[in-house]
């Protein structure tokens, strides 16, 4: 029945979209409006490419449509000229919110509306570009990882250019720049993000020696390295280096850490909730080394410049970790238990706890991560990437 009253209810919004959105052609369209509204890790690989547009279109007023959650850090990016942050959850079920929205990007009347995610949501991304009533509308073709079949025949009408996509496995930053290659006709080389300087740390939120970061959560506990593994691996890195270790997360995540930190044989800051999405990253920048879950934590890290060690799964390997080996700088080491079953989109069909991590997560030990611990960080030191381990 949830299913249904589901289904019914898009349908309703899809229809009603159209008449609140409802715009006439206007002949003073113009302005570049960009739509990215998935998560903070997919923002920070997308930096790569998302300097560009202001080279491709350097004359136009460039709008940026954000996710909520990683809004205020892009308005301290020279890279467009407005940003209008967007609550997802109240896009998709509050109906006011969602057509105020929809309204208000129908009447700004911008000539080019561009949706570069290749996995396109049909009620998030797809919506907001046939709101725009754009001249030009463009997007990727994508895949169908967000996407019904049914939902993507109708909203692929929506866009004026569907830019092809290639249908082997590809890391995001690669799959980034074979949209702006098409987009522009040249090719473009891949870099690793970089993230500037955006926040001053408050003493409050130094820790008083050198120190590591453990960022313990995910976003399934299918996807969470176990706790305990966590504070052997912490007590461990104190012992072999003298790091204080630092515990980060959102403000749902202090419970976490904060039973971390109590376990822990040695004191350990707990900073979880306690931060803003630029402060984190300045922990971050700040860190020896940085051991998580695959969360935005391990993009982050990469984006400044920090050695990290990821627990990864299976779910979507190689999309977004591990980096791709062409790509030339500081990458997190992933630690893996390789499975035939790998990239199951998170279906995991082995026999596990239902309320634990899958197998390909739980396998991980700690004496594995401590190797590849320091793997990462004689490569940063270095220069030189090791064989993996």
């Amino acid at each position: 029945m949830l299913k249904i009253f589901k289904y019914l209810a898009k349908r309703l919004l899809l229809i009603l979209d159209g008449f609140v959105s409802f715009c006439l052609d206007s002949n003073q369209k113009d302005g570049i409006v960009l739509i990215r509204l998935d998560t903070i890790g997919d923002f920070i690989i997308w930096l790569d490419t998302a300097k560009e547009y202001r080279r491709i279109y350097p004359n136009q007023k460039i709008t940026l449509i954000a996710n909520v959650a990683w809004a205020d850090m892009a308005r301290g990016l020279p890279y467009w000229d407005k940003v209008w942050p967007v609550k997802l959850r109240d896009l998709s079920w509050k109906p006011f919110y969602r057509w105020a929205l929809l309204r208000k990007v129908s009447h700004a009347n911008f000539e080019t509306a561009i949706q570069p995610t290749f996995s396109r949501v049909f009620m998030h991304g797809d919506s907001v570009i046939r709101a725009s009533h754009a001249t030009h509308r463009i997007g990727s073709i994508g895949d169908m990882a967000n996407i019904k079949a049914r939902d993507k025949a109708i909203s692929d009408r929506w866009y004026t250019q569907l830019l092809p996509a290639s249908s082997k496995p590809m890391m995001e930053l690669d799959r980034n720049a074979e949209f702006i290659s098409h987009l522009t006709g040249k090719d473009f080389k891949t870099s690793l993000p970089q993230w500037p300087v955006m926040a001053t740390l408050p003493k409050r939120l130094q820790p008083h020696s050198a120190y590591a970061v453990l960022f313990p959560s995910a976003s399934w506990h299918g996807k969470q390295w176990s706790e305990q593994s966590f504070v052997e691996v912490g007590e461990q890195l104190h012992r072999l280096h003298g790091w204080q270790m630092v515990l980060c997360g959102a403000p749902s995540e202090r419970a976490l850490c904060h039973a971390i930190a109590e376990a822990a044989p040695t004191a350990s800051l707990n900073l979880a909730g306690q931060t803003t999405l630029a402060e984190l990253a300045e922990l971050i920048r700040g860190a020896q080394l940085l051991i998580a879950n695959e969360t935005s934590a391990v993009h982050i890290a990469t984006a400044v410049g920090t050695p990290a060690v990821c627990i990864l799964g299976g779910g979507h390997y190689g999309r977004f970790v591990p980096y791709p080996d062409h790509v030339v700088g500081i990458k997190p080491v992933v630690a893996t238990k390789l499975m035939p079953c790998f990239n199951c989109n998170w279906q995991c069909n082995q026999q596990h706890d239902p309320i634990g991590p899958v197998p390909c997560i739980g396998g991980v030990s700690v004496a594995h991560v401590l190797a590849l611990a320091q793997q990462a960080l004689v490569s940063a030191a270095t220069g030189v990437i090791l064989t993996k381990i």
